[in-house]
């Protein structure tokens, strides 16, 4: 079998958030080969949300558990810490203002740096939309992060999600990925490996 040294999954819906023992998440878990893994939280696309984080945790209690709120992204030693982890999990919200965050605090590079480093990548909505190279998010246009190429619409089941995305979109000339709530793609070493049910 195959290993990749690195993986990320861009998911639209679904997980801990809304669903008790999601399928995906122990998809993600996994993906790591261990029966007990370290998994870090990312709150930052919904502002820290207490109520999310209490689920993250309590949803992965098998497993050692930790989360970055916004206060903790600049702190001398997160890359560190980072670094240490099998998976990075990104929670969904405001696509933009987690980005600005990142860049704001350096923390976007020190994603990037473990990602290289085999570091799981994780992400729902807003937290899928940040690895790719241009997101289009509340009719906003923001440069991603570049690890994967093109685009990610998440939510695509929705009418005006749908019709907002394609008219941005053909103005582009770079492949999309549409996602409905229920599909989530895995890719290894940047390449796509598999559209999964989610739910």
């Amino acid at each position: 079998m195959k290993t990749y040294k690195r993986q990320l999954v861009a998911m639209s819906g679904g997980g801990f958030s809304t669903q008790p023992s999601a399928y995906i998440d122990e998809f993600i878990v996994q993906l790591t080969g261990k029966s007990k893994c370290t998994i870090a939280f990312i709150p930052t696309a919904s502002r820290d949300a207490q109520g999310y984080i209490d689920k993250f945790h309590q949803a992965f209690h098998a497993h050692h558990t930790i989360h970055f709120d916004t206060a903790t992204l600049a702190s001398l030693h997160v890359a560190e810490v980072v670094e240490a982890v099998d998976i990075l999990y990104v929670g969904g919200g405001d696509t933009k203002y987690l980005l600005d965050i990142w860049r704001a605090t350096g923390f976007d590079q020190v994603i990037i740096n473990a990602y290289q480093q085999g570091v799981i990548l994780a992400g729902i909505s807003a937290g899928a939309m940040c690895w790719f190279e241009k997101c289009f998010s509340n009719n906003v246009y923001i440069e991603g992060l570049g690890i994967v190429k093109g685009t990610y619409c998440p939510h695509y089941q929705d009418d005006e999600v749908r019709q907002t995305f394609d008219t941005w979109h053909e103005t582009q000339s770079l492949q999309a990925y549409r996602l409905t709530d229920e599909q989530t793609l895995h890719f290894c070493d940047e390449q796509l490996q598999a559209m999964l049910t989610t739910y």
